[in-house]
Formats: structure tokens, sequence, C-alpha cells
């Protein structure tokens, strides 16, 4: 595919000294690396996959780094966000990815958005780069990059982590050759949020593949070089480190595409709270159980489920259980109760690990 950056000025002694190795590289050499120095690339989510794709774009040599991101760092995002420290506690994701990123490459500029990217301003971000990486969490953030880069005619290298599972594709709205595909083309309508790694969990080392292999296909739209992925779906699985190729094609305008189930990771999470207003649950006459049984409620509203003990998910995971639980006995009837039953069927695994035997799971509302 033909490079569409080009290059605005050469690279001096210390910049060829630093990226001698891709000088050296059959195949890429000095006019890709002039291209990459002059390329301006957003990256949308500084988590699991941002972590690793922004990190590799800055020390391969791309000029303009934007990271868009509104969320702080959180603990529970050290397992895999590898960007951030633990110092980083607290700090806005935009502002340490920054710090991490200058200190990695001081002569790449980087621009941090710290707003949530949405169909209102999308446009107006995106539209200073030349390429987008998506590795945000949520399918109303993906819609809106997809609708948004389309519009302004750039390739959008997006990828997805769940659990063990990876994906990894480039959409480009105007791709020469009738090459033209677009997220909604292969996923079809946006669709509800589902399953996140929030509630599922991901594999640490799994986000550094996949968010590894995204930079990969930047560099090569970037730089004219390699054959990206465009109009195929490189899917990933941890448990076997295979990788599977997947032909795509757009649809007919007439087709209707099944949308698909899970929402993924930074291409895994759950929506950010507030960002996606969950119902509040009124449980079904089924919802109450029994004498004997304890119902636990793990949703987003405190309080919400007469008569249940409430706890937070990220509670349990860390180990710290309410007094009523840990008094029940473990071979008693444990149920637990969300809005849509994905927080509870991860609270279902976790209670299940630390030895209580009959824990069931279900959603209150629809």
């Amino acid at each position: 595919m033909e490079p569409f950056v080009i290059p605005a000025r050469g690279l001096g002694p210390a910049e060829r000294r630093r990226v001698a190795r891709h000088l050296l590289l059959d195949g890429f050499g000095l006019a890709a690396q002039e291209r990459l120095a002059a390329s301006r690339v957003v990256v949308v989510g500084a988590g699991g996959l941002g972590s690793p794709v922004l990190q590799y774009l800055a020390a391969a040599g791309v000029g303009t780094l934007g990271i868009i991101d509104d969320d702080a760092v959180d603990v529970s995002n050290l397992q895999r966000q590898v960007l951030h420290t633990a110092a980083d506690v607290g700090r806005g994701k935009t502002e340490s990815a920054a710090d991490a990123l200058r200190g990695l490459a001081p002569e790449v500029e980087v621009i941090a958005h710290r707003e949530r990217l949405t169909r209102d301003n999308a446009a107006a971000i995106l539209g200073g780069y030349h390429l987008v990486v998506d590795g945000s969490d949520t399918y109303q953030t993906r819609y809106a990059v997809s609708d948004a880069a389309a519009g302004l005619g750039l390739p959008v290298v997006w990828g997805t982590v769940l659990g063990w599972d990876g994906q990894v594709s480039v959409f480009w709205s105007a791709a020469p050759d009738g090459h033209a595909i677009t997220y909604p083309d292969v996923f079809g309508p946006q669709p509800p949020e589902g399953e996140s790694c929030e509630t599922v969990g991901v594999l640490s080392p799994a986000c550094g593949v996949v968010g590894s292999t995204m930079a990969v296909e930047a560099v090569k739209l970037l730089t004219g070089t390699g054959d990206p992925a465009l109009g195929r779906l490189l899917a990933y699985d941890a448990r076997t480190s295979g990788w599977d190729t997947i032909e795509l094609a757009a649809p007919a305008p007439s087709a209707e595409v099944p949308a698909p189930a899970t929402s993924g990771e930074h291409g895994a999470g759950a929506p950010a709270p507030g960002t996606l207003q969950e119902p509040r649950p009124t449980p079904p006459a089924d919802a109450r159980p029994p004498a004997g049984v304890l119902l636990l409620d793990v949703g987003l509203v405190p309080g919400a489920v007469p008569g249940a003990v409430f706890a937070r998910l990220e509670d349990l995971a860390a180990g710290r259980f309410p007094a009523e639980l840990l008094d029940h006995p473990a071979d008693r009837p444990v149920v637990v109760v969300c809005e849509r039953g994905l927080r509870s069927r991860g609270a279902e695994q976790l209670l299940r690990a630390e030895g209580w035997l009959d824990v069931t799971s279900r959603a209150l509302v629809g």
C-alpha cells in the first residue's frame, strides 16, 4: 500500500542514531523513518492496549502522539496498563502517559486530550491527525470513533482483548483500490454494552501482544511498508499463542450483519461510571430467595435490591467480603444479582474460587 504521510524534513544525526535499527531494516530504511517522524497519530485509550501502542509508536519515532482518555489511574489498572506505575495511582491517565512517553522519547510531541471522546467532539479531535488507533473499551466510543474517522477519511487501527482472546484489524473508509471497509460494516449496528474485563477478567500479557500488533499495523500504514490488516481480522488465542486470519468484506447495502456479543478491553472494558446509565432495578418476585439463601447484590446502585447484602465487585476481587457472606456456610446457596447479569457472573466465579459451593447468578433486568 502506498504511504500517505509526506516527510516534512530530514532526520538529524542524533535521530538517525536512535533509530539505526530501523534504517538497517530491509524494506524500511530512511524514507520510511522520515514518514514516521512526520506522522501525527492519535490513540484512543491509555489503558491495556493503549499502553503498548503508545510506547512502541513513541520508541519507533512517530513525530506527534495524541492521547485521548478521561480516566484516572487505579490500582487495578496496573495488572496490564504498563505505561503507568504505582506512583501514578490517582493521576489522570493522559498526564501519566504523557510523562512516560516524554521520558522514553523526548523528541516526540505529546498532546493530551483528557476528555471522553463522543459523537459530538470526535471529528474535532481526530481531524488533526493522520491515523487513529482505537484501543477503547466500549461500543459507544468505538462507533463514535468509526463514524468520525469515516467522515474524515482517516484509517483506524482497531483492537480488543477480553479474557484470553484478542482481535486486531484495520478499517478505512477511504482505502484505495476498492478496499474501503469500516467497523460497522463488519460488526453491524451499535449493540448494547456486553461483557468486559471488569466482569470476566483479562490475561495481562495478552494486552501486550495485541497492543504491539496494533502498533505494527500503524507503522505499516504510516510508512507504506508491509501488508496492513485491511480487510482482515487477526484473532489471537493466548491459550495456544495462535493467530487466525479471517478475511473480511464490506456487506452489500441490503445485507444484515449480526452484532457482536461482547465489548472487550481497551478493547476490554466496562463503560466508565456515569457514561452509560444503568436502569434502577426492580427485583422480580423470583429474585427474592427462600430462607437460608443469601442474596448478594453486586450491581451499580447500593441498596437497590430489598433484602440483599450489597458488595462491590472490586471489593470481592480484592478479598474483602461482607460479614453476612463470611458468616454464611460454604455449602448453603448464594444467589448473586446485578442489573444485567454481567457483574454477577464475575462475582459467581470469584465466590466459587473462594470456596462457596452453591453459587448462582442472575440479571434483574433484561
